[in-house]
């Protein structure tokens, strides 16, 4: 098996220039291997950071695009999601812990050599992944939907005047 190394996904800030630099990443089958119990099973992202060093910070924008698989809730089969969106990541230098690290700010020690954005990656794709993953009307596996159906049918048949509240009336006498 072939996994990605840790190191595909640092960036290097120590020395980095005060300005904006440009960045590439692509995130393939292989980046999900090591998140165990990952919704995701395959992915082809192109993934473009631009960081903006400042003295104390940095800003790091985030372009990503590209497809994942995933399985879909419905009917189980393989279910392809389009990717195409941004995120911002605001990086801060200090040497005190008074702030806390939060979704959109990072804390970290001004000696700070490089950057791994592999954890942040895998954050922002899960995240955006529709909560409920289905193929469009029609699309799903047709055996599967025929299969549903047929128990969504038997689940609902209950004798008649009866109610599934009924064994609650119970309780209160």
């Amino acid at each position: 098996m072939n996994r990605v190394a840790d190191r595909d996904y640092i960036v290097p800030i120590k020395g980095l220039s005060l300005g904006k630099h440009q960045y590439g990443f692509t995130i393939d089958d292989n980046f999900f291997d090591g998140y165990e119990g990952s919704e995701i099973t395959s992915a082809d992202i192109k993934v473009d950071l631009t960081l903006d060093r400042h003295t104390t910070f940095m800003e790091i924008k985030g372009v990503f695009e590209g497809i994942v698989k995933s399985e879909c809730d419905r009917c189980l089969e393989e279910l392809d999601l389009e990717l195409d969106f941004e995120t911002s990541l605001l990086v801060k230098f200090t040497r005190t812990e008074q702030e806390e690290d939060n979704e959109e700010v990072l804390i970290l020690d001004p000696s700070e050599s490089e950057l791994d954005m592999k954890q942040f990656f895998y954050d922002y794709v899960c995240l955006a992944l529709p909560l409920q993953k289905v193929h469009r009307e029609g699309e799903c596996d047709p055996r599967m939907i025929e299969k549903l159906e047929k128990l969504r049918g038997e689940s609902d048949i209950l004798p008649e005047g009866r109610t599934p509240f009924d064994k609650l009336k119970d309780l209160m006498n």
